[in-house]
């Protein structure tokens, strides 16, 4: 899926602490390493592939992005179920992206 979400619209990543999360060592973890390390526990490992990691990190906080947008349309009326799908064909989503969209709408909804 990195190749299709890769717009997070975040130049570089910060822990809530502020700390960078990319942090380049030559005898650092794999790139996939330092990702799983922080995604799962919050920790941050000094990587040897620091470009491999910003790619999951885009990628992450795209589908992230993604989600709430199209969620947000969703709950508004703008992208009905037929299309959502359609496109979720067409882009080989996996279920749980759809499933995430479908979840998220209800937080979006309006009630006047």
């Amino acid at each position: 899926m990195r190749y299709f979400f890769k717009f997070d619209g975040v130049l570089e990543y910060y822990d809530k602490k502020g700390n960078l999360l990319i942090q380049y060592n030559r005898k650092g973890v794999s790139g996939k390493e330092a990702f799983h390390a922080y995604d799962s526990t919050g920790k941050i490992k000094p990587t040897k592939h620091p470009n491999l990691l910003r790619t999951l990190l885009k990628s992450k906080g795209s589908c992230n992005f993604h989600i709430k947008l199209y969620a947000e349309d969703r709950a508004s009326g703008l992208f009905p179920l037929i299309e959502f799908r359609g496109l979720c064909i067409k882009y080989k989503t996996p279920p749980w992206f759809r499933e995430a969209v479908e979840a998220q709408k209800y937080k979006y909804y309006k009630y006047d």
